[in-house]
């Protein structure tokens, strides 16, 4: 168990997760077993009774979600509850262990429950193909089949109505059976610690991943009755999260499309008016640096071009120094940011654990301070372009 004691926070927060294989068969199945443990439980077999649970015991937070680190899926089940020395009740943290308890051993799952989660799924993965970027985004990673970053976390909607109630039980039984990592910032009472304590399985973590190679460029376009054009690139960058150019990798990211004054927003949106939003950000674990952008498709040409010269620009140097500063900048100010979250704090812990690393922050702003433009010149060399995914508007669309 990791425990990060603290007084900054008027909260203790808690991330217990454990750790599946990141599987195209039982995705969908896993993004339902979520929605269905947060929502009622034995003691509280009505959603409106477990929220009305949740509100007259201060407000507590407790949310079950998903996030995958290369070749493995993370079930993570957070709670947030105020510090006991806030609240005159001092029985609190208990009612807060025991909601929590009852989410991790005792949902209750029924096919009203069931069809309630599907239908909320469903409304969930509409949202998000509405959007055109998602589907360039996810029609990009499909292409590169059979790795792990063309599986989609979310789920997939065409699965939806195939999984059954007995699969949502056996996707539970193999969350009981699974290793749990706890993670706490602030300062639990004694008996929240304890319980948390007995639930982690004291063994260290393992990663599992594999970094994208380079492969021939795949491309996929497709036309919908939409307002803009919208391109995903993917390349690969092989740099491992224990690489030493993993940091001049966050600063080239920041240098090339994440910070306000990159070069693809300086040179394309700023100069040019060609699109409405471009950036750039990096998938760590797969080796990946992904470019999204939005623009009128007679553009195309003009868009393509100029992304290319960008990464011709870091490969050759021929940026300011001024340039270099500000994005290292930009990336150790994020990192001081992320101390004023407790989940920010957590999520760099796992990180930690994740890859065997013992680094303070101190230690992250020294690393990044000493990148050097033959830093980023070494990464931006290694980038290959692998995959893109266009979604075009239809040509009878006005704005």
């Amino acid at each position: 168990m990791k425990y990060i004691e603290t007084d900054k926070f008027n909260h203790v927060s808690v991330s217990i997760r454990s750790i599946f294989d990141l599987d195209i068969h039982t995705i969908t199945t896993m993004n339902l077993l979520c929605i269905m443990m947060k929502k009622q439980t034995e003691k509280y077999p009505d959603p409106s009774l477990f929220t009305c649970a949740l509100a007259d015991t201060y407000g507590i937070r407790i949310g079950v979600g998903l996030s995958a680190y290369g070749k493995q899926l993370v079930m993570d089940i957070r709670m947030n509850a105020i510090e006991t020395r806030w609240i005159p009740d001092k029985s609190y943290q208990k009612q807060a262990q025991d909601l929590l308890d009852q989410v991790i051993y005792h949902p209750c799952f029924t096919m009203a429950s069931l069809s309630q989660a599907k239908m909320q799924l469903k409304n969930r993965l509409r949202t998000q193909m509405d959007d055109p970027n998602t589907i360039a985004l996810l029609d990009a990673f499909s292409m590169l089949a059979p790795h792990s970053i063309s599986i989609p976390v979310q789920g997939q909607i065409n699965d939806i109505d195939a999984v059954t109630l007995s699969d949502i039980h056996q996707a539970y039984e193999m969350y009981q059976k699974a290793k749990k990592h706890v993670y706490i910032v602030g300062k639990p009472d004694q008996e929240l610690y304890d319980y948390l304590d007995q639930l982690d399985s004291h063994r260290a973590i393992q990663s599992n991943f594999e970094l994208l190679t380079d492969t021939p460029l795949q491309t996929k376009s497709q036309t919908r009755d939409i307002s803009q054009t919208s391109l995903t690139q993917v390349y690969t960058n092989h740099v491992c999260v224990d690489d030493p150019l993993y940091y001049p990798l966050l600063v080239t990211n920041s240098i090339l499309g994440q910070s306000p004054s990159s070069l693809l927003f300086t040179n394309i949106r700023e100069k040019h008016s060609y699109c409405y939003s471009i950036y750039s950000t990096i998938i760590r674990f797969d080796g990946a640096l992904i470019i999204s952008t939005g623009f009128r498709n007679q553009y195309y040409e003009q868009v393509v071009s100029l992304i290319n010269e960008q990464i011709e620009i870091l490969q050759k140097g021929l940026f300011d120094e001024a340039l270099l500063s500000s994005a290292k900048k930009d990336l150790i100010d994020g990192l001081i940011s992320g101390q004023d979250s407790s989940f920010s704090i957590i999520e760099q812990a796992y990180l930690d654990d994740l890859m065997h690393r013992n680094m303070e922050l101190k230690d992250r702003v020294a690393s990044i301070n000493t990148i050097t433009k033959e830093g980023i010149m070494a990464v931006s060399t290694n980038l290959h372009l692998v995959a893109q995914s266009i979604v075009k508007e239809d040509k009878h669309e006005t704005v």
